[in-house]
């Protein structure tokens, strides 16, 4: 595989940068929805989009968490004799799935995050920020699932 980073390299980048930046646009986009009332897009719009996004941002965290405190610590420490079950690949898949299905769901209900020149600038910012929020999450998912992962999954169950 030639110039791939050491997976240990990729713990620390994720937990240093991927994770720190997509927190950072969930607290700017909490923030916004928390202190200011939302007058470019219905109301039922605006209680689905925070309802979709607090879920989302459950399901980061919790994410996060289990990286953070289980599984990059045993990456770290035993290197490529790390083994991860599929079932623990599987549920990462599968909560990584759910996060990107809330972020679709945003992005309709957000009109696929086109702006109107009357909305305020502080609401643009605020959908720019969704954006930005949807592709970072991609990115992170894309760096897990292609990069990261594949090094420790239990090849004899896969068989």
């Amino acid at each position: 595989m030639g110039n791939q980073i050491p997976a240990s390299e990729l713990c620390e980048k994720i937990e240093a940068e991927c994770q720190p930046e997509l927190l950072a646009f969930c607290n700017r986009i909490e923030k916004y929805l928390t202190l200011h009332t939302v007058n470019e897009i219905k109301d039922q719009h605006v209680e689905l989009v925070v309802m979709l996004f607090d879920k989302m941002v459950d399901e980061l965290t919790h994410l996060f968490l289990k990286e953070k405190g289980l599984i990059f610590p045993g990456i770290q420490a035993k290197g490529l004799q790390f083994v991860l079950q599929p079932a623990v690949i599987q549920q990462i898949q599968l909560t990584q799935e759910k996060i990107t299905a809330l972020l679709c769901r945003l992005r309709q209900v957000l009109n696929n995050f086109q702006m109107k020149p009357t909305w305020s600038s502080e609401w643009k910012n605020c959908v720019q920020d969704f954006f930005q929020l949807e592709t970072k999450i991609h990115q992170w998912i894309y760096i897990e699932q292609n990069m990261l992962y594949p090094l420790f999954v239990n090849v004899a169950n896969v068989n």
